[in-house]
């Protein structure tokens, strides 16, 4: 199957992201669609892989100050989709093919390690703190 992916947020298809989001997503299912569209909406850059058709099958967003650092958000591909190589692609896409290709890179995942290391990607260092949100949601 051939794909085709793009950074035009206006290609994007926001009711299959938010549905995805929404009900498959381990890391963002208490999101409202509005909080999903806001994220989307308030990102740096997103990126939308589509099938022949021309329909919507994997998205990334990023969040950066557009100049040294990235944060990498939501990265998913549809089901029906996976293992063709389209996370790999996405992935390349959007960190080594794009305006953010000499930044630092940033993620939190709990699945996909392999995928990630692919691109440098590595636990982090004596230099890394975060805060998690105050309250599980």
């Amino acid at each position: 199957m051939d794909y085709t992916f793009s950074d035009d947020p206006q290609r994007l298809d926001h009711e299959v992201i938010r549905a995805f989001l929404m009900a498959e997503a381990y890391w963002g299912r208490w999101r409202t669609a509005e909080q999903i569209s806001a994220c989307i909406d308030g990102s740096w850059r997103v990126v939308g892989g589509y099938d022949a058709q021309g329909s919507l099958v994997a998205f990334a967003r990023a969040i950066s100050d557009g100049v040294s650092i990235a944060y990498l958000s939501d990265v998913f591909v549809l089901p029906e989709h996976r293992r063709h190589g389209l996370g790999v692609r996405l992935v390349a896409e959007m960190i080594e093919n794009g305006p953010g290709a000499g930044f630092r890179w940033l993620l939190h995942t709990e699945d996909a390690h392999g995928l990630y290391e692919r691109f440098g990607f590595k636990p982090g260092d004596h230099t890394v703190l975060e805060r998690p949100r105050p309250t599980a949601q």
